[in-house]
């Protein structure tokens, strides 16, 4: 209908626009003094220029969203046209147009652009006019941290917003050159050091941070101030593209800072190029995808546009969620679903036949410290006999490359679940193969399944307290979509045995965390909230070791990706001997046989054991609290 309604008066505004080039050519004279076929001269004008503008698609454009890019595409349409019409009248003596006037190509040209594009941007320009119309009581007084190119395309899609919330006030950006500017019409007010005053100056409601950039202390630097100026709406915007080389923000990229944003690091970019030459066009199959890691690596690599992409996993609720989900992402990417255990050999086989993958991403484990201390067998037929039949598809189908995530708590492994991810490095580095065996190793992922976070937010909005570990609790840190954005980075440039380490910043204290997280709620720590401590538990360690290897570390071209210095002591034979081993004893063998098993085949295996808050590793106390009866995971 848009574009019929288009056309239709494109039709009245060429019309309208010979017809005045006409007589403003012969001073309002033509249709009396002037013996010209009018009616054929319409004819071939209007069918020149509809055909020029269908062939630019100027007929496809949103009526609401006319830009200026289409205005110009429209000028260029009516250039082109009004040159094939000069071609048609002067390069062929056709007998309807002896004696025509050039003047009138030219003006006709004018009008045409004028009347085309002017009924075009009406809708614009009236819902523009209405908006500003509409009163503004209701719209919160917002205020922009960042003058960039993201605050540029926030403000954009602001005023775009049909169902508008915020009423832009200003900027607020600590570039000096950018003092005073105006970005379509709203002015840069000053700097963040000025911020208090300003809030105050311009009675601001609402602040939105549009640095995508920020690290942890600028978020924290703005939410400290914003408290002290009584503001507490403070927005970020959040997009799966904040840490690539290519960037669009949204209104939907909008929401309420979270302690993400206060644990969270700078973004780092990423060569999306390379990363799309690893994925684009091949088959691709993703382990564990109903999980935390799983699922964001399935929505990231979808965006490469793979050929097609096998999601697999045992929970069947959340993989159906996600294929919904994933089918929802305009690519065409097919998507298909694989409900499979992948230590059951015969159906890992059977999947492999029937999808053929080129790349995997072996996400599928259990991750959760204390339960693989209770069930060190789950541990073994998940996360060593599960990633051995990966492994040994990988070699029977020829997969050009397989990734396998890994933990930090893989390093120095004091606990059954990091001694068996250690024990599957040793599988993947010791494939003998043709294809492209790698690692990856990083640490705790904000708001993962089991993790800490949505304990502590349901601790919270129970009315506390929040159990703590201990006070020198330390973790590192970093959003799922970094890590797997990373994770993407050194697959697409791993060579067959890296085991690659992400650089995950600087620790972070549990309980600063956990203080953060009760501010964000408007609560003051331990007068609104109580916070206690329950004492380490098995398998446990008060910093986990990231950037480090046995072997040590090297440098690759990225600065947040390093590679440890493997020395590989297994072999083909030994690996199945190993994994032989471990068949033969799943389910007959007593936890401490597991761990003197696993210490033989991992001599850094340090086992510790927590007794009413005490450690024991081989005999060293570190600390004693009481034991209390509550238990949170602080990974």
């Amino acid at each position: 209908m848009r574009k019929l309604t288009f056309i239709f008066f494109d039709i009245i505004a060429f019309s309208i626009s010979l017809i005045l080039a006409f007589q403003i050519r012969f001073e309002f004279n033509a249709l009396i003094n002037f013996n010209y076929d009018l009616v054929s001269f319409l004819l071939v004008f209007v069918l020149v220029k509809l055909i020029v503008f269908y062939s630019f698609k100027l007929y496809d454009i949103s009526w609401r969203y006319v830009s200026l890019q289409d205005l110009a595409n429209i000028g260029k349409a009516i250039l082109l046209s009004n040159g094939i019409l000069f071609i048609i009248i002067y390069g062929f003596n056709l007998n309807l147009f002896v004696g025509f006037p050039r003047s009138i190509l030219l003006i006709d040209l004018i009008f045409s652009f004028v009347l085309s594009s002017g009924f075009k941007i009406s809708k614009r320009m009236y819902l523009e006019v209405m908006r500003q119309s509409i009163g503004i009581s209701d719209l919160k007084r917002t205020l922009i941290i960042g003058a960039g190119s993201s605050g540029e395309q926030i403000l954009r899609d602001i005023n775009r917003s049909e169902t508008r919330k915020f009423y832009p006030i200003g900027f607020i950006d600590d570039d000096p050159l950018k003092q005073n500017l105006y970005l379509q019409g709203i002015r840069v007010l000053g700097t963040t050091k000025n911020l208090a005053e300003i809030i105050k100056r311009y009675q601001v409601d609402s602040i939105l941070i549009s640095v995508l950039t920020a690290d942890r202390k600028f978020h924290r630097k703005i939410l400290s101030l914003a408290r002290e100026a009584g503001i507490t709406d403070v927005k970020v915007i959040s997009t799966i593209n904040d840490i690539s080389d290519s960037v669009k923000v949204r209104m939907q990229d909008v929401r309420d800072i979270d302690v993400s944003d206060l644990i969270g690091r700078q973004a780092v970019a990423i060569n999306t190029k390379v990363i799309g030459n690893y994925l684009n066009n091949k088959r691709v199959m993703i382990t564990g995808a109903a999980g935390s890691i799983g699922s964001e690596i399935s929505r990231q690599v979808v965006y490469y546009e793979p050929e097609e992409i096998a999601i697999v996993d045992i929970n069947e609720s959340d993989l159906a969620d996600l294929e919904l989900q994933l089918k929802t992402i305009p690519k065409s990417t097919i998507i298909k679903m694989y409900l499979c255990d992948i230590s059951d050999q015969n159906k890992v086989n059977k999947m492999f036949e029937s999808f053929r993958p080129d790349v995997i991403f072996h996400a599928a484990a259990y991750k959760h410290v204390p339960v693989m201390e209770k069930f060190p067998e789950e541990a073994v037929r998940v996360n060593i006999i599960g990633t051995y039949n990966m492994a040994a598809a990988v070699k029977k189908f020829n997969v050009s490359n397989f990734v396998l995530i890994s933990t930090d708590k893989a390093v120095n492994p004091t606990s059954i679940m990091g001694v068996s991810k250690r024990i599957a490095e040793q599988i993947v580095t010791g494939m003998a193969s043709d294809s492209t065996f790698v690692a990856v190793r990083f640490g705790n992922v904000i708001g993962s399944r089991g993790s800490a976070l949505p304990i502590f937010l349901t601790q919270l909005k129970n009315g506390g307290p929040i159990t703590v570990t201990h006070p020198d609790m330390k973790r590192y840190f970093m959003t799922i979509p970094e890590a797997v954005a990373l994770v993407l980075q050194a697959a697409a440039t791993g060579k067959n045995g890296d085991v690659f380490i992400l650089d995950m910043g600087e620790p972070i204290r549990i309980i600063d965390l956990v203080e953060d997280l009760i501010t964000l709620h408007n609560l003051v720590p331990n007068k609104d909230i109580k916070i206690e401590y329950t004492g380490i538990r098995d398998g446990e360690k008060l910093v986990e070791e990231v950037l480090t290897a046995e072997e040590g570390v090297i440098p690759t071209s990225h600065e947040k990706i390093f590679k440890a210095k493997m020395i590989s002591l297994h072999n083909q034979q030994t690996i199945d001997n190993m994994v032989d081993e471990f068949r033969s004893l799943n389910g007959h063998t007593s936890k401490e046989d597991w761990k003197v098993l696993f210490k033989y085949y991992v001599p850094t295996y340090n086992p510790s054991v927590h007794k009413n808050g005490q450690i024991d590793e081989f005999g060293d106390s570190v600390f004693i609290l009481p034991q209390k009866n509550k238990e949170v995971d602080s990974k």
